[in-house]
């Protein structure tokens, strides 16, 4: 997969690109301009560090692009320029915290989730306050995507592996990764495997599934850990740095996007986020593969930078 497109749900205030009809009428609702903003993950975007510097993976660590199924976001935000602090840019979008876990917490179940069908989300522009936005802000609180990782190792760490059966098999893994400063998760579905937390987990944390039939024997593995870092770029951290902790990735657009105080026309935004080589491991044996089984330790699975531009 070269680029995925993804959805936002439906958030107060926010709809999907759709015409509706009045439910008292059964006429068309009068369309109004809108700022459609569409979100591409891309395995081919420039892969950035913290503070949005090009950047390879790291001698002795090894990395792959996830073939991502959905991502959670808290935040949407518009900065007028580098100078502009993180609380006080335009807020296109937020979602609840809670208190349910003890510390405050993003609340997971409240996040704004992308799936694979539908890639837009629409705000009326009348929502959005007239003005000139160098920069583009989202707190990345949640991601699920599928991983390639070998199962070198399963000889001894699965339960009732068949002797005599070769481990050194690739297999496909399903990661839900938790980025938020802390999240209060009641429970998350990976593939076949219902998680219960019903608590606040710091960023890093994520639950890894594998189901497979090797030689008739069927297996699902389970595996809970929690990464060393996470990367969030943000090229403008010495002038207006991101909550400490957060996931919130900071991109510009080339050039300024405008939003008029009476727009009579949409208008419509890209955002790529990059996904390039973004799951990121300590390669122990130097071969390339990820071999959790083996003690390999997730180093990194954040997003590698996020890049805005305004489209016709």
């Amino acid at each position: 997969m070269k680029r995925t497109s993804l959805l936002f749900s439906v958030l107060m205030g926010i709809s999907l690109l759709s015409c509706s009809d009045d439910p008292s009428t059964g006429n068309p609702v009068e369309e109004v301009p809108r700022l459609n903003i569409t979100f591409i993950m891309d395995v081919e975007a420039e892969r950035l560090d913290n503070l949005g510097n090009p950047a390879s993976v790291p001698e002795g660590n090894a990395a792959q692009s996830p073939d991502f199924k959905v991502l959670g976001l808290h935040f949407i935000g518009l900065y007028p320029d580098q100078f502009t602090s993180y609380d006080d840019g335009v807020n296109i979008a937020s979602t609840a915290t809670t208190g349910s876990g003890g510390a405050l917490a993003i609340d997971f179940d409240s996040e704004v989730f992308f799936n694979e069908e539908i890639n837009t989300l629409s705000v009326p522009l009348s929502y959005v306050k007239a003005g000139s936005y160098e920069y583009f802000r989202a707190s990345v609180g949640y991601q699920k995507y599928e991983i390639i990782y070998n199962l070198e190792g399963a000889e001894t760490e699965i339960p009732d592996w068949p002797a005599g059966v070769d481990d050194n098999i690739d297999v496909d893994g399903i990661v839900a990764s938790f980025l938020g400063y802390n999240t209060y998760i009641g429970s998350y579905v990976l593939e076949d495997q219902t998680v219960t937390v019903n608590g606040n987990k710091a960023q890093g944390y994520f639950g890894l599934e594998t189901k497979g039939n090797i030689q008739g024997f069927a297996f699902i593995q389970l595996t809970q850990g929690e990464t060393v870092q996470t990367t969030v770029p943000n090229p403008i951290s010495d002038t207006s740095p991101v909550p400490e902790g957060s996931c919130v990735v900071t991109g510009q657009f080339p050039s300024a996007l405008v939003i008029p105080a009476n727009a009579t026309e949409d208008i419509n935004i890209e955002v790529i986020i990059s996904i390039n080589n973004s799951f990121e491991w300590e390669d122990g044996n130097g071969n390339g593969k990820f071999e959790p089984l083996l003690g390999e330790t997730v180093v990194d699975m954040g997003t590698r930078g996020v890049f805005p531009s305004v489209v016709d």
